[in-house]
């Protein structure tokens, strides 16, 4: 596991998995048009070494795809959930040891005017931070909050953020909101991998982020007081941005093209007064393109994992479960399943997860869910639509749906009967693994 950002990007350039963009590229549209073209074909980490308005190099698609982030987890892409249910895990041990801390960084202050100013769709109010974790101490409990949100940059000392009303920032925002204060926070950009995947996750309110980074890596990493506030940051962090949400201030904030693909319209959220922004010498700017692969993958993996714990509870066949590349789906495999143990799994599925998965797909151990062609394939040889498919009706979802949208919940159990499993034997072609296509055809 990398202990910085500039470490993990050195290890994607050495294992060749990394595309280097060295023209000039514009931040309005042009930079994220080439992410996206990327993710569609190669899918690799993307790194721009001259943006245009800034001095920074920008890079992207660090986690476009759920078996990125497996390799940083250790495992391979079926054991993704697992491991990330035994991460999460109350009762799990703390990690030992810890990484050397780095030589001092030097922390040169610049201005947000200097960062990258990167547009990402066409009717995006201005320039966003995308990829910016947000780093909070609960007034009351001392918990040390880490969580992601977008940021849209309106002048030299102004953000606006919207604070999730279900996320754990906002419910510390409030506490200081009563009393008439702002919540200081330190935004930290280009961050350690599994401070990455930690600040995409919700656990418990009186955990932080940190621990289950340090889960994540197998080691506690340094973490240094931020400059002016003190707020604990990693030590490898690329850029750090201090300031204060205000208390009783919302202003105008996008639209914004956002994770489903459509643009979320102007709505009042909250305000960040900007005091001092931070940058690491050689720093290297981290952007995640909204809706993106690597929004997706950082987001399903947390998702996938707080299922897996869950339905394993009462569905013990259940082998691994997948919500990628779409979060609205997810798929359960499960090991020779009794007669109802599939709608068992799906309704169980819903449960642990009730604000972004809202069509649920069970089937057998011999289907790769983490293909959705081929679950599509069991769902065309194994589902009966008039017995094996169900419906929750008016179960709301996430509390952004005005149109409600994404109420009701649609269940699909795709499994061969087992009284008839033998009829149901996937056909298979010796040899094929092992067959290399250049070994056999003629390049010329």
């Amino acid at each position: 596991m990398p202990a910085s950002l500039a470490e993990f990007v050195e290890g994607l350039r050495r294992e060749g998995a990394l595309l280097t963009v060295r023209r000039e590229v514009d931040p309005n549209f042009e930079l994220n048009a080439v992410v996206r073209k990327i993710q569609a074909g190669p899918n690799r980490a993307v790194l721009f070494e001259r943006v245009r308005g800034s001095r920074f190099p920008v890079l992207s698609n660090a986690l476009g795809s759920t078996a990125a982030v497996a390799r940083l987890l250790g495992v391979g892409i079926e054991g993704v959930a697992q491991r990330w249910a035994a991460l999460t895990d109350p009762s799990a041990s703390a990690a030992e040891g810890e990484h050397a801390a780095p030589a001092a960084a030097e922390l040169e202050e610049i201005s947000l005017a200097e960062l990258p100013h990167i547009v990402y769709c066409e009717k995006d109010a201005g320039p966003y931070i995308t990829a910016g974790i947000i780093v909070a101490r609960d007034p009351e409990s001392g918990v040390v909050n880490l969580s992601y949100h977008r940021m849209q940059m309106i002048g030299p000392d102004e953000l606006r953020c919207r604070l999730s009303t279900s996320g754990d920032l906002f419910r510390i925002q409030q506490k200081m909101e009563k009393g008439g204060a702002p919540l200081k926070v330190v935004v930290a950009i280009g961050v350690p991998p599994a401070v990455m995947l930690a600040g995409g996750s919700t656990i418990a309110p009186e955990r932080s982020e940190y621990e289950l980074a340090a889960r994540i890596e197998g080691k506690r990493f340094p973490l240094v007081a931020s400059p002016g506030f003190g707020l604990p940051v990693p030590a490898a962090t690329e850029f750090l941005i201090e300031g204060e949400i205000l208390a009783g201030v919302r202003r105008p904030e996008g639209p914004f093209g956002e994770w489903m693909d459509y643009y979320v319209p102007v709505t009042d959220n909250h305000v960040f007064r900007v005091e001092r922004v931070f940058a690491r010498r050689g720093a290297l700017f981290y952007a995640i393109s909204s809706g993106s692969s690597e929004e997706l993958a950082i987001s399903s993996v947390p998702i996938a994992g707080s299922i897996y714990a869950c339905v394993r509870t009462w569905v013990p066949s259940l082998r691994d479960v997948s919500c990628f590349p779409l979060l609205q789906f997810c798929a359960l495999k499960l090991e020779r399943p009794p007669e109802g143990h599939a709608q068992r799994a799906i309704v169980a599925a819903f449960g642990a997860e009730m604000n972004r998965v809202l069509y649920c797909v069970a089937v057998d151990e011999d289907v790769n869910i983490h293909d959705w062609q081929d679950v599509l394939w069991a769902m065309a040889t194994r589902c009966r639509p008039d017995r094996d498919i169900f419906q929750i009706p008016n179960l709301p979802s996430f509390a952004r749906d005005p149109h409600r949208m994404h109420w009701g919940r649609l269940g699909v159990a795709a499994v061969k009967p087992q009284a008839h499993a033998a009829d149901f034997e996937r056909k298979r072609t010796p040899g094929f693994d092992g067959i290399v296509l250049g070994d056999y055809i003629d390049a010329g």
